[in-house]
């Protein structure tokens, strides 16, 4: 399959780098400082648990010719970056069919009217933080990478898309409803980063804050109650289940999380590298909370 990659981030940059390494044709689109890294030192990931690290080659690309012909084009970037990639998007007559991978739960009518029957919607399953040349980076093994057609259905596209990015060494999940999944992820990464947000955005400050990680705790409990009140079936039993315990062992469990390397790999970097994309998802959470009619005192109270 050939495949580019719109965004040479750490989600584009993992996600190439094991497309490529099983034998896909793969080229990044990327920009300044960035593309000069790839040009200059090639793809280089360090897998952040195992500090394994790999170099590849790999074509790096400021522009795309309109006609240069794609399979798939997979869009890693931030929600506030969504519409300066569409010109991009648009401008190409391959009829290759388009991944957006993030934050996209209130956008995907505009992207879908953008692009017709081109689009697709999912969400990552890695995280990381980029220091130059080098993405430091884990998989969530929590959490599997997401896809879903705007239509719900499970077709014979998204299930060819789920079987590449298995063979690359991605456990995915094909949703039924990938807009209500990707509101219900919302609902548990804002509070975390405003949270973060809090302490400075050091996870490890949150982790010895224990009434900020209370607080955030009650916050998501009752986003995920009101938004399953409402009819999302999509937030994930892992996060259910975990919700579900007595305070003290939710709060435990993120406080190893966040004082250990999973906190700043996880959440801490993107938190501090992204907050006008999750202002904005904020915003949109609490919007989407309020038409369910459902109080959230300590999810407002977080937010402020």
């Amino acid at each position: 399959m050939r495949i580019l990659v719109l965004g040479a981030g750490v989600i584009g940059s993992v996600y190439a780098g094991k497309l490529l390494r099983v034998g896909h044709d793969v080229v990044l689109l990327a920009r300044g400082s960035r593309l000069v890294d790839l040009q200059t030192h090639g793809l280089v990931l360090e897998d952040a648990e195992s500090g394994d690290r790999s170099v590849a080659l790999v074509p790096s690309v400021a522009d795309v010719a309109a006609g240069d012909p794609f399979d798939l084009v997979l869009v890693p970037v931030r929600a506030e970056q969504l519409r300066s990639a569409l010109p991009v998007l648009t401008g190409m007559t391959d009829g290759s069919d388009v991944l957006f991978f993030g934050n996209t739960a209130h956008r995907q009518a505009e992207l879908t009217a953008a692009l017709g029957g081109r689009a697709l919607f999912g969400f990552p399953a890695a995280g990381g933080s980029r220091d130059g040349p080098v993405v430091r980076f884990v998989l969530i093994r929590q959490q599997k990478t997401m896809l879903g057609e705007p239509d719900g259905s499970a077709s014979p596209r998204v299930r060819r898309l789920q079987g590449v990015l298995e063979g690359a060494g991605f456990p995915t999940l094909i949703s039924s409803d990938i807009g209500g999944w990707l509101v219900g992820h919302t609902a548990f990464v804002v509070p975390i980063a405003f949270a973060l947000y809090r302490v400075g955005g050091v996870p490890a400050a949150l982790a010895a804050d224990a009434s900020t990680m209370r607080l955030m705790v009650s916050a998501t409990r009752e986003a995920f109650a009101a938004l399953r009140a409402d009819g999302n079936a999509e937030i994930p039993m892992n996060l259910r289940m975990l919700y579900r315990l007595p305070t003290r062992l939710v709060v435990g469990y993120w406080r190893r999380a966040f004082a250990g390397p999973r906190g700043e790999l996880w959440f801490g970097a993107h938190s501090r590298a992204a907050p006008e994309e999750l202002h904005q998802l904020a915003d949109e959470l609490r919007a989407a909370v309020r038409r369910t009619g459902r109080l959230t005192p300590d999810l407002e109270r977080l937010l402020g």
